[in-house]
């Protein structure tokens, strides 16, 4: 009778073995907080302004935002209406760049971007102005 126990015992200790380890791999993966391919982008004013005045690109700005790292201490996912999170990487030309955007329900914007390796100086003021007439 004892080993027959035993080896009972030793079945179930394999399936429950096995159970866990079914649902351990088959359990969803995190899904990551920004969406990268978003439906609609839209740049601010003050970000098309310093975009202009660092030269960067929008192409550069897609492929921060699809290929970025989030920066979670300069993100603040519980801004309302819109998360906004900081995304940062090297484009194809080597240049460091931080993009900030907002992730709303309906949109994505791109409130502002930075060349982390070279500072400009730029004056969005005349750039507002002028786009807004």
């Amino acid at each position: 009778m004892r080993p027959r126990n035993v080896v009972f015992t030793l079945i179930l200790v394999i399936v429950v073995i096995g159970f866990a380890l079914m649902r351990l791999h088959y359990e969803p993966r995190k899904r990551e907080p920004f969406e990268r391919t978003p439906s609609h982008l839209v740049y601010t004013m003050h970000a098309m302004c310093r975009m202009d005045c660092r030269h960067i690109s929008k192409e550069d700005i897609d492929e921060i935002m699809k290929k970025g790292i989030i920066i979670f201490n300069k993100s603040h996912m519980n801004d309302r209406p819109c998360p906004t999170y900081a995304l940062q990487g090297y484009t194809q030309k080597k240049e460091n760049l931080r993009v900030i955007f907002a992730q709303c329900e309906e949109n994505t914007k791109v409130v502002t971007c930075y060349n982390l390796r070279e500072d400009f100086e730029c004056d969005c003021t005349a750039y507002e102005k002028k786009n807004t007439h």
